[in-house]
């Protein structure tokens, strides 16, 4: 399947999340068929001084592919050398212009971006020209108004090979109902491809957005957590509830993957993982607790046995 000049298998794909789209998360997703990966936001500031964890966050697996590294920041030319210094890494060069954490838009990056589109459009403008692989736009529809047709249109004209569209202003974060009819006048007014992204949680959701905006990919955020196989159900057009034990044993691969990649502190990062899964199940609570208190691979693998 093609999408803008990159080779999908699946019209669905993950979304940017911090502090939960890291190499395995996005491996597991892969194996139940998610389309296309970002990952987590990446700061072009941490890049350019360096930082050596960060490096660590962008790494992936041999499956996944294509892969986009999504990047924030406010300085067009320390942008302009983070996409340099990542291009290699990955597929496509994502630009973050929509993330409402007050610790990035103090920074004059994410969403605030949206206030100062000039400063936006220099990004574009120079990534687009010394960058190869595709680029992309990842925003709300708008910061406290809803964006304009020109500033999309902009955004076309400069070269960007496609942006998604989180239907919801930034002052809102993630509260109201996303604006469909937003999306559908995007649509209709670029040629680019338009990825929906805000509330995918199902199929049945993604009949009704598809009907409403024309839209033909989908990105899956806080529904995937917790729920990778979410991209199995929707690539098979069916939303399937899954038994405990089905849940369990991918519990377990998630958690070999984090062990593998992580080590010493695997069982830390995966106890946020192990609320999500859990998330709806009756008489889980005592089960929270013990992960809470889990030390150990060893101990975590016991846990999940028990449940």
């Amino acid at each position: 399947m093609k999408f803008a000049s990159l080779e999908v298998s699946s019209p669905y794909f993950l979304a940017p999340l911090a502090g939960y789209t890291d190499k395995p998360f996005r491996k597991l997703c892969r194996e139940f068929g998610c389309g296309l990966t970002f990952s987590e936001l990446i700061s072009v500031n941490a890049l350019y001084y360096k930082n050596q964890k960060t490096y660590k966050l962008i790494e992936r697996d041999k499956i996944d592919k294509p892969y986009c590294i999504q990047l924030f920041g406010s300085e067009p030319d320390i942008f302009l050398y983070a996409a340099q210094t990542v291009e290699p890494l990955c597929e496509c060069i994502d630009i973050n212009a929509g993330c409402p954490a007050p610790k990035v838009v103090k920074i004059k990056a994410g969403a605030y971006l949206l206030k100062e589109p000039e400063r936006l459009f220099k990004i574009v403008e120079l990534l687009k020209k010394h960058i190869s692989k595709p680029v992309s736009v990842k925003l709300r529809m708008g910061y406290s108004e809803p964006n304009k047709n020109d500033f999309y249109k902009e955004l076309e004209n400069l070269g960007v090979d496609f942006i998604t569209i989180h239907a919801r202003l930034k002052i809102q974060q993630f509260k109201g109902e996303p604006d469909l009819v937003h999306v559908a006048r995007v649509r209709e007014v670029l040629k680019i491809p338009v990825v929906y992204n805000g509330g995918v949680d199902s199929f049945a959701k993604v009949k009704e957005i598809r009907e409403k905006t024309g839209c033909e990919f989908f990105m899956v955020g806080q529904a995937a957590i917790g729920k990778p196989f979410i991209f199995e159900d929707l690539n098979d057009g069916e939303d399937r509830i899954r038994d405990i034990e089905f849940v369990k044993q991918v519990m377990m691969r998630h958690l070999k993957y984090m062990e593998e990649f992580w080590g010493e502190t695997a069982v830390q990062k995966f106890r946020k993982f192990f609320h999500a899964y859990l998330k709806g199940y009756p008489n889980v609570k005592k089960f929270y607790n013990m992960i809470n208190k889990c030390k150990t691979v060893e101990e975590a693998i016991e846990i999940i046995e028990g449940i």
